[in-house]
């Protein structure tokens, strides 16, 4: 039996390394309920197996029971979880579904991560703010992309001047997602990024929408006057472009695609000659914005500050979708 003076080296290093452990289980006995296991709720689950949550999936497709169960879920049910038998609740159903489910859980109190869009009308949206939604944040994954902390993170130091514009890209053929249109569905990536990087949205000035049979397919829009905010989103495009461009006075920095792994900055002013250009390649770390962002939920779970999005914010994003698309008509 090894007896260890209380008020020795050791005694304080193996109570460290005990706290330590102690904080270590907590964050992986959390139990998450995870509403919606289609394609994209399949990459939120194995994320929460890689922080080594406890998740039971809810998923109305029972032909996914097998696969979600050889990912390593914990349990698969159909239907709703009864919330107080979890630590946390995210949601990836389609987002048709978020203002019923929201309804049904929210009154709990647990805290709930909800994939964009918060809903998908303005009603929706301004009929949840009711419920005093303190417990609901938004996943709006490129808040996450280190990419886009980079290009905030050079709009704030001023070492290309101010900030004269933000432009992006955000187009592929189709989309899996077929209760919404592309102003709902894609949109809400663009609107975040312009907020990420300037600290808040321009109003809505104009937009034009390409539609088929009524349903919106592209829309590019504009926020804004000094500095101003150019989007266009589209599922019209042969190929798939993601690309964020800030424009300085002093130069320009490029996120040219969502899976580069760095900004490219180019210095040079409105009157530079192409030779004179200094380019430069700036490098972030490429960890998946997506296990950031449940790593970060996880982590409010466990006593830390709460997700970067709250209800407000992605209210915010609703209500500028709900202008963008008017100006449309």
């Amino acid at each position: 039996m090894l007896i260890v003076p209380k008020g020795s080296l050791f005694f304080l290093n193996l109570t460290v390394l005990i706290v330590f452990r102690k904080k270590l289980f907590s964050s992986m006995k959390k139990k998450i309920a995870l509403i919606g296991c289609g394609i994209w709720g399949q990459n939120i689950l194995k994320e929460l197996l890689n922080l080594h949550a406890e998740t039971v999936v809810y998923e109305s497709d029972s032909g996914l029971k097998q696969k979600i169960l050889d990912l390593g879920a914990a349990g698969f049910h159909i239907g709703l979880p009864y919330p107080e038998h979890y630590d946390g609740i995210i949601i990836a159903t389609p987002s048709s579904t978020h203002r019923s489910i929201i309804e049904t859980l929210a009154p709990s109190g647990i805290p709930v991560f909800l994939e964009k869009p918060l809903t998908t009308t303005l009603a929706d949206a301004m009929a949840l703010e009711k419920i005093s939604p303190d417990n609901i944040f938004l996943m709006h994954i490129w808040l996450y992309h280190p990419g886009i902390q980079l290009l905030r993170d050079i709009a704030r130091s001023g070492e290309l001047g101010r900030v004269l514009s933000i432009r992006s890209t955000r187009a592929n053929w189709t989309s899996p997602r077929k209760d919404t249109d592309s102003a709902w569905n894609l949109s809400p990536h663009d609107i975040t990024i312009a907020k990420a990087i300037l600290g808040y949205l321009p109003e809505p000035k104009s937009a034009v929408a390409e539609r088929h049979n009524g349903i919106i397919r592209g829309i590019m829009a504009i926020l804004g006057n000094d500095p101003y905010v150019v989007f266009e989103v589209s599922n019209r495009y042969e190929r798939k472009i993601r690309e964020v461009r800030v424009h300085f006075e002093k130069g320009i920095a490029v996120l040219e695609d969502e899976k580069t792994g760095h900004v490219k900055v180019i210095r040079g002013d409105a009157y530079s000659e192409m030779k004179d250009l200094k380019i430069e390649l700036r490098t972030f770390d490429k960890t998946p914005p997506l296990h950031l962002e449940i790593r970060e939920f996880l982590h409010y779970l466990d006593g830390g500050s709460p997700p970067r999005s709250s209800f407000s914010d992605g209210l915010e994003v609703i209500k500028i979708i709900h202008k963008l698309v008017e100006l449309t008509k």
